[in-house]
Parts: C-alpha cells; sequence; structure tokens
C-alpha cells in the first residue's frame, strides 16, 4: 500500500461525503494546509528571488549596454528654457486676471 494513495482516497472520499461534518473537517484541514504551504512558497520565492536580485553584480557589457552619454546643456540652452518657464508664468498670471469671455446662451 502507497502512502499517497491512502491521502488521494481519503480526500476523495471527504469530496463525495463533504455535506457531512466529519468530511468538512478533512476538507477544511487540506484546505488550510494547502494555503500555508503556497504562502509558505511565495515568500521563500519572493525572499530568494530578492536576495538573488541584491547580490546580483552586473557584467561591463550588461552595465554599459542601454547607457548611453548625456547630451550637453549649454548656457543658450538653460536661458531659453528658463525664458519659457518665465512667459508661461506671465501667460498664467494674465489668464487669471482676464475676464471670462462667454457667449450667450439666449442668443
Amino acid at each position: 500500500m502507497r502512502f499517497d494513495t491512502n491521502i488521494q482516497v481519503k480526500i476523495k472520499d471527504a469530496y463525495a461525503s463533504r455535506h457531512e461534518p466529519e468530511a468538512e473537517r478533512v476538507l477544511s484541514h487540506i484546505y488550510w494546509a494547502f494555503l500555508v504551504v503556497m504562502l509558505s512558497l511565495t515568500i521563500v520565492l519572493s525572499v530568494g528571488y530578492g536576495v538573488w536580485e541584491f547580490f546580483h553584480v552586473p557584467t561591463h557589457e550588461d552595465a554599459t549596454l542601454g547607457v548611453r552619454p548625456a547630451a550637453t546643456f549649454t548656457r543658450a540652452q538653460l536661458q531659453a528654457t528658463l525664458k519659457g518657464f518665465e512667459d508661461r508664468a506671465e501667460r498664467f498670471q494674465t489668464r487669471m486676471t482676464a475676464p471670462v469671455t462667454a457667449k450667450d446662451p439666449s442668443k
């Protein structure tokens, strides 16, 4: 007699008579055992993956594969960007103080 066959028969019999309290008890223990095992497995795999990612040292090729040199930002580009921000702030202030024009709905 094999060990797993006995468990399979118990589960099959418990499921067949699931309306009886004794069978519900067996099924609830199996359900909770399944949940605990799956939770434990999920935690172990998550921690294992996190440790693997933490200690993974990229090679020189991996580190420079997607990295491009940064484009230089000149003083003229900086001044143009700052001027754009100032213009936008001015437009905002004028629109905040300007009266709202709306069409007359009766016409």
